[in-house]
């Protein structure tokens, strides 16, 4: 099966696995807090939606820089696993948002209006955000050869970790256990496919 096909997929299952398990998560009696009282103070850098919405790019860049579909194709089952795994923790241990959201964020308006209305903030941990973007460098990491574009999607990798905290979508555990879930699922579940 081809490259759209896969990606389409992809986005159907984990778009939706989300947005359900979000749902559920809002109407359960009982929320977790996972962050430290001092993360409560971290300032909100509001230009940092930028590099936050760049994770889009990220994950289009598969599409673009990978040419073989049997390669997107062990990527896209690689997200999905993720985001069962992530969505079931969602739904059981939903997640407190340490911060309070800010409205009218002078210059950023629409970013942070369509997020915040978009997500509600209970699917904090893991941070699929960095799951993805970790899963997403990976793969283009691993199927290409020039060493400055790694370095880049390196950085890159780094910057949206930074911008989660930044632009209070996430908390500091948030962004480890995102990480923690990209490294499992690479090792389960990306590198035995892309071997089959």
């Amino acid at each position: 099966m081809n490259k759209a096909f896969w990606g389409g997929l992809c986005i159907l299952i984990c778009g939706g696995l989300y947005l359900l398990s979000n749902s559920i998560a809002a109407t359960l009696p009982n929320h977790f807090q996972a962050y430290l009282e001092f993360e409560k103070d971290i300032p909100q850098i509001p230009w940092f939606i930028v590099i936050y919405n760049s994770y889009f790019i990220l994950l289009a860049l598969n599409f673009l820089l990978i040419k073989s579909p049997h390669t997107i194709r062990s990527l896209s089952i690689t997200m999905m696993a993720s985001s069962a795994i992530a969505c079931m923790i969602f739904v059981l241990f939903p997640g407190e948002m340490g911060f309070s959201r800010t409205s009218n964020i002078e210059g950023f308006e629409v970013l942070y209006t369509n997020l915040h209305s978009l997500d509600i903030p209970h699917n904090l941990y893991p941070s699929l955000h960095i799951t993805f973007s970790t899963l997403s460098a990976f793969a283009i990491i691993h199927q290409t050869k020039q060493k400055l574009l790694h370095y880049l999607l390196i950085l890159w990798v780094i910057l949206i970790s930074f911008s989660v905290v930044l632009t209070h979508q996430h908390h500091i555990f948030d962004v480890i256990t995102g990480f923690l879930l990209a490294w499992l699922t690479i090792k389960f579940v990306y590198l035995r496919g892309v071997k089959a």
